[in-house]
């Protein structure tokens, strides 16, 4: 998905954290607190139970409050397990974000003013609780490998060699989040991208000044980073990297009005998705095809292609949903979020089913 960038990123040399378990006391006054707030007085948060079912967690907005809902996709069903504690630095204008990290753990992580560092959680499944985890970076986009992790700034905060504006890449070891390596990578971070089963990352930027997307392919093991050439005549929309290799996805600077087309160009070194006759809302990658949401009138396309010779394997027509924030496969099917909504589709056979979230879509 493309990253969320913010002005105002003061420069500052990044420090290593590492990671400590809040104390048993802390943690238990945080989520008494966080569940106190959910279950009482005007505005409060109905809890739910259902966190064996959750195949895979988001945050929205619940009420006024940052909550980790729980997707179930077999019973399609999306309820809110746990607030997130609010603090009075909390920020509305960059959204919590929510990953899943190769090992099965589950981290959020929510931005504060004034430049301080981003609180941290990891989703406790077996305690039902958010278990606070220390760290000193902000605003950075955590991208799991498959033994390392990279976080990505959104905005330049170093210099390269040549004194022009850079962004860091922290390489750090997820056991205990201490940093192994800084990467810089030239320009701004618009499109970042990893596959939990590679220690590789893709990474879209924007040359200092000039125009068009430059890609680099960086090793989080070895600290290589490798440029990419770009595709011409081609307005990058997203950038994916099953298994470390890069796949951009956009649409053509003169773009046709009607059905969605979807082609996929094998390269050296990965593979260009060129979509025509729709917007490009969402895509996402398997071991062996690449899945693109399409919005074309008040409707969602979705459409997979054979990630090794680009023929069209499966397609799907959501009615009624003009545009979709994110994807993601589960054994039920493909879910497709909207800011409200969750739809999950069975490609094979092109039916559909929406349910509600229970607020507004913050991250997934």
């Amino acid at each position: 998905m493309p990253y969320l960038t913010t002005p105002g990123r003061a420069e500052r040399r990044p420090r290593p954290a590492g990671p400590a378990r809040a104390s048993a006391v802390l943690v238990a006054l945080g989520s008494a607190l966080a569940l106190t707030t959910a279950c009482s007085g005007p505005g409060g948060v109905d809890l739910g139970k259902d966190w064996k079912g959750s195949g895979t967690f988001a945050l929205a907005r619940v009420d006024g409050l940052v909550t980790v809902v729980g997707i179930n996709p077999d019973q399609a069903r999306a309820e809110s397990l746990a607030v997130v504690p609010q603090q009075a630095d909390d920020t509305d204008a960059i959204s919590p974000h929510i990953v899943r990290l190769a090992d099965g753990r589950w981290l959020l992580t929510v931005p504060r003013k004034g430049g301080k560092p981003d609180r941290r959680y990891e989703i406790n499944r077996t305690e039902h609780t958010l278990d606070g985890l220390t760290g000193d970076e902000r605003l950075r986009r955590i991208l799991p490998g498959r033994s390392l992790v990279a976080e990505v700034a959104g905005l330049p905060d170093a210099r390269s060699a040549d004194g022009a504006a850079a962004s860091t890449v922290l390489v750090k070891e997820p056991a205990h989040w201490t940093t192994r390596r800084e990467l810089k990578v030239p320009g701004t971070v618009d499109f970042a991208a990893s596959d939990p089963a590679s220690d590789t990352v893709c990474l879209g930027s924007t040359p200092n000044g000039g125009d068009g997307t430059t890609i680099s392919v960086a090793g989080l093991a070895d600290g290589k980073i490798t440029p990419v050439p770009a595709p011409s005549g081609l307005e990058v929309k997203d950038l994916l990297c099953p298994s470390g290799r890069p796949v951009v996805v956009g649409s053509p600077a003169k773009a046709k009005t009607g059905d969605i087309k979807v082609t996929l160009k094998r390269t050296a070194v990965g593979a260009v998705v060129t979509v025509d006759g729709g917007r490009v809302d969402a895509t996402a990658a398997t071991d062996h095809s690449v899945v693109v949401a399409a919005a074309v009138g008040n409707d969602t396309e979705l459409v997979e292609v054979d990630a090794a010779n680009g023929k069209e394997l499966h397609r799907a027509r959501i009615k009624g949903l003009s545009a979709s924030l994110s994807l993601t496969s589960t054994s039920a099917g493909w879910l497709v979020y909207a800011e409200k909504t969750v739809t999950r589709v069975d490609l094979t056979t092109g039916r559909s089913k929406q349910f509600d979230l229970p607020g507004t879509l913050l991250d997934s």
